[in-house]
């Protein structure tokens, strides 16, 4: 604290969400979903100015798809008009050297009944915030964290208004730190990060031109600029062109004045005297980051506080989003009594390891976009529809099966349903709706049981009961049940006529069980709620 600064009224909150980008507000919005309010501090005046990520993951659309977000995304989608090819040129204007192709580029269709939005950050934030505060949610802008400390029984934190100095005392239950790349609340934990580390810097330079006639009607996604490796030329929303810059770290501020800014998108572009405006200029690093710990007590590394990759494979802003959905509906558990404290453990425990393999996915990529790799162990890649969606959870809120694999990653087409997997999209018809089985998850625990597996679908309802834990249960097959429109079911989610599996609020398979219901299915379902829970295990 300064000596100048005054003490205004405290807030009490459950949680206290610090930084108010993607991955704060993306907090903020599952948490409201889960019936639990939050207070969001955000340093910056407002939301996003600059685009930063482009693509919204068909894995995360579904996410947003739960909290009833999906159309408002539609409405800013520019997947229409999104260009598919990828050039190395001289410049804009100039002579083609080379087409790229992206090794990630796959056809993903019937993995998701979401489709991928291509969309900016800037846009995406406002959608957000407009979410949370309409739930109830607290976002103050302008303010930031000067101190916290934690006990057994909550954080206490002391928040500062950076125009009035002004601070607040803020008692929360649990701190989320969703506060960037170089997030002062990892740092005053000491809690260090390992990785490549950083192997490149760029300026993004935000800019309006017309440059349909040096696009030439071709279908652009980038153009790469072969004399600046790793600069490159790609069209943003309503006619917004960002230009990407190698940058000195230690050339100062000047090398990317608006004057220069300007001349280097005459250069890409390859026209002297293209008119020009020049909007904003942001400075980033190229790296492979991940933190040693997501989880300090009641403090939680969320987004980039987390990890930071590069943008090859479009995996970072994704995976931060998925970060705040895993700890959202654990935190909302552990907080309305319903799980054991121990739930929140499981955060780090299945997050990490999704964040250190999309780092080194990341990584993998960035040679086709002229970075050069750090030298490192080889790695070898997976397909992009892998690492999107197939990504697997070990924890204590899984009831694993052996023998295990050890593979991080699965390939969504072939489904396994094994615990600790996302469960498997499938066309369904309730009575005379038609839609995806992902849309019965999001909020409950969710038990689907087969033709003949009835005696589960009655066993949820007293394994709720037990455990004062709501629990839907659906009968795949038989009249009045969900009818399986593509005849998937058993081999999607890997179990017999009689077999049944339990999904957990973020669609992920807790357990399951091949066979029929056996003498005590309650007390079977029961069980194993209690362990997904990390409460102790019903008796028997």
């Amino acid at each position: 604290m300064t000596a100048t600064s005054t003490r205004g009224a405290g807030w009490d909150t459950p949680v206290l969400i610090v930084g108010g980008m993607i991955s704060g507000l993306s907090t903020a919005l599952f948490l409201a979903h889960h019936g639990i309010e939050s207070t969001v501090v955000e340093r910056r005046a407002d939301t996003l100015r600059h685009p930063r990520i482009r693509g919204i993951s068909a894995r995360t659309v579904e996410l947003f798809r739960q909290v009833g977000l999906e159309p408002a995304l539609r409405e800013i989608d520019d997947s229409a008009d999104e260009g598919s090819r990828i050039i190395l040129a001289e410049s804009l204007a100039g002579p083609e050297i080379q087409e790229l192709v992206p090794p990630y580029e796959e056809v993903e269709e019937g993995i998701s009944p979401a489709g991928e939005v291509l969309c900016d950050q800037d846009l995406l934030e406002p959608v957000l915030l407009e979410r949370v505060r309409g739930a109830g949610g607290r976002v103050v802008f302008g303010s930031e964290l000067v101190s916290f400390e934690q006990d057994g029984s909550g954080v206490r934190a002391v928040v500062r208004s950076v125009g009035s100095g002004v601070e607040r005392v803020v008692r929360a239950g649990y701190l989320v730190a969703c506060d960037g790349a170089r997030s002062p609340v990892r740092e005053r934990l000491g809690i260090a990060c390992g990785g490549p580390g950083v192997f490149g810097h760029r300026a993004s330079i935000l800019f309006e031109a017309d440059l349909t006639r040096y696009v030439q009607g071709r279908n652009l996604k980038i153009c790469l600029i072969a004399r600046y490796p790793g600069a490159g030329l790609l069209p943003r929303h309503a006619g917004r062109w960002q230009l990407t810059m190698p940058r000195d770290p230690d050339g100062g501020e000047e090398q990317f004045s608006a004057k220069r800014c300007v001349e280097l998108v005459r250069e890409a572009v390859g026209v002297p005297g293209l008119d020009v405006v020049f909007r904003s200029v942001e400075p980033w690093e190229v790296a492979g980051l991940v933190a040693d710990r997501y989880q300090d007590g009641r403090v939680f590394l969320v987004g980039d506080a987390a990890h930071v990759m590069p943008s090859t494979g479009g995996f970072g802003g994704n995976v931060c989003v998925q970060d705040a959905h895993n700890l959202a509906w654990k935190l909302a558990a552990v907080l309305d009594g319903r799980a054991g404290p121990e739930l929140l453990d499981t955060y780090a425990a299945e997050r990490r390891p999704v964040g250190e393999v999309s780092m080194k996915e990341a990584v993998a990529r960035t040679p086709m976009f002229m970075t050069q790799q750090p030298g490192a162990e080889p790695y070898e890649q997976h397909d992009h529809a892998s690492v999107v969606f197939g990504y697997r959870y070990r924890s204590a809120a899984v009831l694993g099966e052996q023998p295990d694999d050890g593979e991080p990653l699965e390939d969504p087409r072939t489904a396994s349903g094994r615990p600790g997997s996302r469960a498997a999209h499938l066309t369904v018809e309730l009575g005379d709706r038609r839609m995806s089985v992902l849309d019965l998850f999001g909020r409950e625990f969710v038990v689907l049981a087969g033709p003949e597996g009835a005696a589960w679908c009655k066993g949820a309802e007293a394994a709720g009961a037990a455990l004062d834990t709501a629990v839907r249960a659906y009968q795949v097959g038989p009249p009045g049940g969900l009818r399986d429109v593509e005849g998937r079911w058993p081999q999607a989610y890997g179990v017999g006529e009689a077999g049944a599996v339990l999904v957990r609020p973020d669609g992920f398979v807790a357990w399951r069980t091949v066979d029929g219901p056996g003498p005590d299915p309650a007390r079977t379902l029961e069980s194993a709620l209690s362990r997904a829970l990390c409460r102790a295990p019903a008796a028997g």
